[in-house]
């Protein structure tokens, strides 16, 4: 009886999992959606962007074929079954999903589903692609901070095809404040055509009770690069700390104490002097005992 059990189990799962493999099928009127968005580097982009937050963790890295393990499995960007899909069918997919397939309608605009879509038009061989893939190159990244100015200067080279460094311009540098739960971003800066860049700290941002930051600037993935950190940095306002307890005085000072917190104090006191009181007298009382 239990292996009949076992084989039915079996056999449900083996024709839910055929089921599921089948042709994915767009209705009518709906493959023949175009793309209102431009197919321009900057879509494309943005795109990518979109794809790395919601969709590789499934589909995995374009060209790499690392998708997850399911069933059935998330098609490779690269692949036939992705690509012989035209604009408005890949619109439509990515819209209403289907099984382990998230429907994005409700979690990604429109206009970035179209960008999606751009990402990954982006990979279709009878496309000329405006996003090119390349390699992380070795980079050198310098920084120091003004501490009078309140700026992070920055210095960059990157490795060219010889092997030399040299002066890494237009690179975009982040730079944020080293937190005790993980960075926080601040703000990026592009270096200039002699690899250099000066940020301004925020007014606005908030260091320690002495105003140090710990601060963190780094290139982004396209170089191969050590993020350099600049410890104790006094370029922030002081944090602003609470006063307990005013000088000279000793209690009932703090105007933040909770009601229950003094009534339970004084209690505490009273009782403290009424057992006292009360050992006092029954030692007096024995000494006149005692006189009698």
């Amino acid at each position: 009886m239990t292996n009949k059990v076992y084989l039915i189990a079996i056999l449900i799962l083996f024709v839910a999992q055929q089921g599921m493999a089948q042709e994915w099928i767009v209705p009518d009127g709906e493959g023949n959606l175009e793309n209102p968005l431009p197919f321009n580097l900057t879509n494309v982009e943005k795109g990518k962007e979109l794809y790395m937050k919601n969709c590789k963790s499934c589909h995995g890295d374009p060209g790499k074929h690392n998708g997850l393990p399911l069933v059935p499995p998330p098609p490779d960007l690269t692949s036939d079954l992705m690509q012989t899909n035209n604009e408005g069918e890949l619109f439509y997919k990515i819209t209403h999903g289907r099984g382990g397939m998230p429907r994005f309608e409700t979690t990604i605009s429109e206009d970035d589903r179209w960008r999606l879509v751009n990402y990954i038009r982006n990979y279709n061989p009878n496309v000329e692609p405006v996003l090119v893939e390349v390699p992380p190159r070795k980079a050198k990244l310098l920084a120091s901070v003004n501490e009078t100015d309140k700026t992070v200067e920055i210095f960059a080279e990157v490795e060219n095809k010889e092997g030399k460094y040299v002066k890494l311009a237009e690179a975009p540098v982040s730079i944020s404040a080293k937190k005790a739960f993980g960075n926080l971003p601040i703000g990026e800066v592009r270096t200039n055509d002699e690899g250099r860049a000066v940020y301004s700290v925020p007014e606005s941002l908030i260091g320690d009770e002495n105003g140090l930051v710990n601060i963190v600037v780094e290139l982004d993935e396209n170089f191969i690069t050590d993020q350099v950190v600049l410890d104790a940095a006094k370029v922030g306002q002081p944090k602003p700390l609470p006063k307990l307890i005013k000088k000279e005085i000793l209690w009932s000072t703090n105007d933040n104490i909770q009601t229950w917190l003094l009534l339970s104090y004084l209690g505490a006191v009273g009782a403290a002097w009424l057992a006292i009181g009360y050992v006092v007298f029954q030692i007096f009382k024995i000494w006149r005992i005692g006189r009698e």
